[in-house]
C-alpha cells in the first residue's frame, strides 16, 4: 500500500510503513503512561497524530521518523491503520538532530545524560563538517558522512576518527607536539553552542554530568540537568549516590549550600552537609547586592552603547555587533529559564 498524497508535503501513510529514526536526542521512548493516554485519546477521536518523517534510506516505500515517535507508538497501540505525516526532504545529520532537539525541548526536557550526549553529537558533526572540507580542499578522496546511513552516535565518532587519520597521514591541519604530530582543533565550541542556542556556561554545565559514574548518572537522569551537574562537582562515589537520592527533596538553595560544604571538606558526610547552618548566606547576600548594583550600571552602559552602534555600525560591523548581542541574549534567556525552574 502506498502513501495517499494530500496537500504538498502531507500524506496518509500505513503505520506499519513507518519506523523510528536511528539517531535521536532522546534515547528512551518516554512515559509509557503518556503513550497509553495518547492511544486512548486517538481511539476516542480526540487526537489526530501528525508525524514528521523522511523517506527511509533502508527500505523503498517506507518512512523513518524525524519527530513524533511517541505519537507513532500510541497510534500503533490504538490500532490506527493510517497516520498523517509531513514528509521532510533535504535534512542532513546536523539539521535533523537540531530539529529533533527543538521538538523534544517543546514537549519535555531531555535527561541529563541525553542532554550531554546531544552536545557531544553536535560537536562531532561540526568537527566532521570542518574535516571533510579540509580534505576536499586537499583533493583527498573520502566517503562523506552524507552518503552514510548512521545508526548511532558511535558511528559518528568512528567516521570522525577516520577523517582525523587521513588528515594526519596527509599532514593537513596538523600541529606538532613535543613528540608527534596531532590534528589541530577543528570546529570551535562556540559553533556547537550556537547550533543549540545555548551559552558557553550552559554547554559546560550539560557536559559536567558525564563526570558522574555510570550507575550514578543513570539515577541522576531523573533530576534536572542543573542539579545533576552540581552533584558532579562533589568527589566520592558514595557521597554522589546519596546526593542523588536526597536531591528530589531539596530546594535549589539547599543543594547548592550542601555541595559548597562538601567541596570544601572532602571528609564531610552528606548528612552533616545538609544539617549544618549556612554561615555563608549573609555574606552571599551582601555580595549579591553588590553584583546586582554592578549589573545595573553595566546594563545602562550597554543601552547607551547599543544606541551608538545602531547609528554608526554598517555591513560587517553591524553583523559583528549582532553576533555579540545574540550571545548576550542567549545568556539572558538561559538565566530566565533557570529562574522559572528554580
Amino acid at each position: 500500500m502506498t502513501a495517499a498524497e494530500l496537500t504538498e508535503g502531507l500524506a496518509l501513510v500505513p503505520v506499519e510503513n513507518i519506523h523510528p529514526g536511528p539517531l535521536q536526542p532522546r534515547t528512551t521512548t518516554g512515559s509509557i503512561d503518556l503513550i497509553h493516554q495518547l492511544a486512548d485519546s486517538m481511539r476516542a477521536g480526540r487526537h489526530e497524530p501528525l508525524l514528521e518523517v523522511e523517506y527511509s534510506p533502508l527500505r523503498p516505500g517506507y518512512y523513518q521518523i524525524v519527530c513524533g515517535e511517541q505519537r507513532w507508538r500510541a497510534a500503533k497501540e490504538a490500532g490506527i491503520g493510517l497516520v498523517l505525516v509531513r514528509v521532510l526532504k533535504g535534512l542532513n545529520h546536523l539539521t535533523r538532530l537540531q530539529k529533533q532537539y527543538e521538538e523534544n525541548r517543546l514537549r519535555a526536557d531531555l535527561t541529563p545524560a541525553d542532554d550531554a550526549y546531544l552536545v557531544l553529537s553536535i560537536k562531532t558533526l561540526k568537527d566532521i563538517e570542518v574535516a571533510e572540507c579540509l580534505l576536499a580542499e586537499s583533493l583527498v578522496p573520502i566517503q562523506p558522512l552524507a552518503d552514510k546511513c548512521v545508526k548511532d552516535r558511535g558511528e559518528l565518532e568512528e567516521h570522525l576518527a577516520s577523517l582525523k587519520k587521513l588528515l594526519l597521514e596527509r599532514k593537513v591541519h596538523v600541529v606538532k607536539s613535543d613528540t608527534e604530530l596531532a590534528v589541530a582543533p577543528l570546529s570551535p565550541w562556540r559553533d556547537t553552542e550556537r547550533a543549540l542556542g545555548i551559552s558557553e556556561a550552559a554547554r559546560k554545565r550539560k557536559l559536567a554530568v558525564l563526570r558522574l559514574e555510570p550507575d550514578v548518572l543513570a539515577e541522576a537522569n531523573s533530576l534536572p540537568v542543573h542539579h545533576a551537574s552540581l552533584i558532579a562537582q562533589v568527589e566520592g562515589h558514595e557521597r554522589r549516590v546519596e546526593l542523588v537520592e536526597r536531591a528530589p527533596y531539596l530546594t535549589n538553595r539547599q543543594l547548592q549550600a550542601a555541595i559548597r560544604r562538601l567541596r570544601a571538606d572532602p571528609q564531610l558526610s552528606v548528612e552533616r552537609s545538609l544539617s549544618a547552618p549556612d554561615t555563608a548566606a549573609s555574606d552571599q547576600s551582601n555580595l549579591f547586592d553588590a553584583q546586582l548594583s554592578t549589573l545595573g550600571d553595566l546594563c545602562r552602559q550597554l543601552v547607551r552603547l547599543i544606541s551608538i552602534l545602531r547609528a554608526h555600525a554598517e555591513g560587517d560591523r553591524r553583523d559583528a555587533a549582532m553576533t555579540a548581542l545574540m550571545d548576550l541574549r542567549r545568556c539572558i534567556d538561559e538565566f530566565l529559564e533557570q529562574s522559572r525552574a528554580a
